[in-house]
């Protein structure tokens, strides 16, 4: 039996002690919840392993007791009735194959976020892996968390979102998994089905544009808020042009995403406007700083991970000028890693 499924509180591990995952590792202690938190690498949970703890500043202020902190993934995921994956779309691969032979039944394994087609990679690699166990295997479409970690166990909450559609990779299961983390998760929302959380990937829309066409003042490493001063009137129309796009491959294959005006008067509680007036004065995203660096995840995991499936569906449902495609091409052209083929 896995503990907590039949128990109105779930017992939740934390993969990733990152941003987001430092984040919610530390709200869902705080609120009282049984969480253990993984970390591949043992330098950066080191600092704060002793004493099991996270400390959260800002929209939520205090601190929350772990029940395991550590680098021991079997151990992480032993009796935990949801694995939430706070990582980079990145590391789903491997961590799929590492978390297949301990997977139990009733498990459920939330990607926070999917990317693009998340949870149908997990599940396929998962069960390539030899895992046999009845999963339900689920992915959101956005972070709950608008965060940065401070020092490793204390993280900045900038924002949390008001809603995160989440779906399983079966739809019927989707109930099941609200059953379980919707009290943890109030701000989960059903999708329709998977193609809808993916296609519904909005850091794929912001993350490449606004870092390609910000490109000179970062490699200069001028600082600068990424949303509220990297969005110009001319970057907006591009995000609005990529955002067609994204609508016009969802259509074709019956769902209907949110646009990236929806999406911000929703996660956000914004106003409705257009896409620059709604990114500059989102207040939620001050102080949200560029990276100084191209070598980031906004291209290494939002392209490869986002716009490329995107733009790969785009060419087979649908007949487009492809600012996908562009964004794709620039961002190649910038980092060389042979990801784009791949």
């Amino acid at each position: 039996m896995i503990v907590g499924v039949e128990t109105k509180k779930p017992t939740l591990a934390v993969i990733g002690a990152g941003c987001g995952g430092t984040a919610m590792a530390g709200h869902l202690a705080l609120a009282g919840y049984d969480v253990a938190l993984y970390n591949r690498s043992r330098a950066r949970i080191a600092s704060f392993q002793g004493r099991g703890r996270i400390e959260l500043r800002g929209k939520i202020e205090g601190g929350g007791q772990l029940s395991y902190i550590g680098s021991d993934l079997e151990r992480a995921m032993a009796g935990r009735s949801a694995i939430m994956i706070v990582t980079t779309a990145t590391g789903h691969r491997p961590l799929a194959q590492k978390m297949a032979p301990h997977l139990q039944d009733g498990q459920v394994v939330l990607l926070n976020p999917g990317r693009t087609f998340g949870a149908l990679e997990f599940r396929h690699v998962i069960r390539t892996s030899g895992c046999a166990a009845d999963v339900i295997v689920a992915e959101a479409n956005t972070l709950t968390y608008v965060s940065r970690v401070l020092v490793p166990g204390t993280a900045i909450i900038k924002a949390v979102k008001k809603q995160v559609s989440v779906s399983a990779l079966c739809a019927d299961d989707t109930s099941s998994l609200l059953d379980r983390l919707g009290e943890a998760f109030p701000q989960f929302v059903p999708a329709g089905s998977f193609l809808e959380t993916s296609l519904g990937n909005i850091g794929a829309m912001f993350h490449p544009t606004i870092a390609l066409l910000n490109k000179d003042r970062i490699l200069r490493k001028l600082p600068f808020d990424f949303y509220t001063e990297g969005v110009t009137r001319e970057t907006a129309r591009y995000l609005e042009q990529v955002d067609r796009e994204r609508g016009a491959v969802a259509e074709a294959l019956g769902v209907q995403p949110l646009t990236v005006t929806q999406w911000l008067s929703s996660r956000y509680g914004l106003e409705r406007a257009d896409i620059y007036t709604m990114l500059r004065s989102n207040p939620n995203y001050r102080g949200v700083k560029a990276p100084t660096t191209l070598d980031h995840r906004y291209l290494w995991e939002d392209v490869p991970m986002g716009l490329v499936p995107i733009s790969d569906v785009a060419g087979a449902v649908v007949f487009l000028a492809s600012p996908a495609a562009n964004m794709i091409t620039g961002a190649s052209l910038m980092i060389d890693g042979g990801w784009t083929a791949q």
